[in-house]
């Protein structure tokens, strides 16, 4: 598997504005259930006027509206700067009776939801028709503010592509030493397509930390381009930094972390192990797991959890990445 120091001496990247990415994130962003601060204040109100329509459209307990960007896929609309010819050609790309993608970076919970959203798509014209609608409400609710992240993305993509050219790697533009916490496979995907010339960089105006999407083997790696200011960002490294953190705060929790690195097991196991209730282990794992500290595999109806020094060596990286580049700002 190609390591860090190919994508360093190999930039086969190329970088496009995704106006369906840009959609795929304000519906995601609009679905929040707290308050958006920072860059994306801008989506606040309507965050307010459309949360509940857009939580009850699948009710699936996915968020988002990850299918999008198969849809934009399969109209071959996916790295438009705008959405015109993806509202034009949406209807008949959810009609396509065509296998879903890879979906490497989704979890199996995700693709499965996806694929049931595609299927109920492409069965149901009607539904079909209510999706359109609901996709360009809320995207025509966001005003002359999409013309301005265009114009800004635009501008981000040409000086992104300037720097490919200078030798800086696509971790770089990401501002990140690691994709995503706990998804260690996506950092290889992500170095053999860069590899490969299947690597596809999108600078985002509604985008947040970081965005990535495997499709049939092309990847497409992003992050949000609207910059805070000083004091919001030295906030938002914090919270970052102490979520991280906060994992190993608990000795119950780095007593978990400690058996799992020995065998493997589920929760109810875990709960039998520690003598503790399986809510009350069920909440601990669940801050092991948004720290990126566990891996899961399936094991007959339950999953299996397990950890690995990788995972506590990458959680440790990334909290002093973030940390080091602000103390540099």
């Amino acid at each position: 598997m190609p390591v860090l120091s190919d994508s360093r001496r190999t930039n086969r990247s190329t970088v496009a504005a995704s106006a369906p990415i840009e959609l795929m994130w304000v519906l995601h962003s609009c679905e929040a259930d707290h308050k958006l601060t920072g860059s994306m204040e801008a989506l606040e109100p309507l965050r307010l006027e459309l949360r509940d329509q857009l939580n009850a459209f699948w009710d699936d307990k996915v968020r988002g509206f990850p299918e999008v960007v198969v849809l934009a896929q399969r109209g071959d609309t996916l790295l438009d700067p705008n959405l015109d010819r993806f509202f034009d050609r949406l209807e008949l790309a959810a009609a396509m009776d065509v296998p879903t993608p890879s979906l490497l970076s989704e979890t199996s919970t995700e693709r499965k939801a996806i694929s049931d959203r595609l299927d109920r798509l492409r069965n149901d014209a009607g539904l079909r028709a209510r999706y359109a609608v609901q996709l360009r409400s809320a995207w025509d609710s966001l005003g002359g503010d999409a013309a301005v992240g265009e114009r800004a993305v635009a501008e981000a993509a040409a000086e992104w592509r300037r720097k490919l050219e200078a030798g800086v790697t696509f971790r770089d533009l990401l501002e990140r030493a690691h994709i995503w916490p706990g998804k260690a496979e996506l950092d290889e995907i992500a170095d053999a397509a860069a590899v490969d010339g299947r690597l596809v960089l999108t600078p985002c105006w509604y985008g947040g930390d970081v965005h990535a999407v495997e499709l049939d083997g092309m990847v497409y790696l992003g992050r949000g381009i609207q910059r805070r200011d000083h004091e919001e960002k030295s906030r938002h490294v914090a919270a970052h930094v102490s979520t991280q953190l906060k994992a190993l705060a608990d000795p119950t929790r780095v007593a978990i972390l400690m058996s799992l690195a020995q065998e493997p097991a589920s929760v109810t196991e875990l709960a039998i192990r520690f003598r503790l209730s399986q809510p009350t282990i069920s909440g601990h794992v669940q801050v092991l797991r948004d720290a990126g500290l566990l891996d899961e595999r399936p094991s007959g109806r339950s999953l299996k959890l397990s950890t690995s020094e990788a995972n506590l060596r990458r959680l440790f990286d990334d909290a002093q990445g973030e940390l080091v580049k602000f103390f540099r700002l």
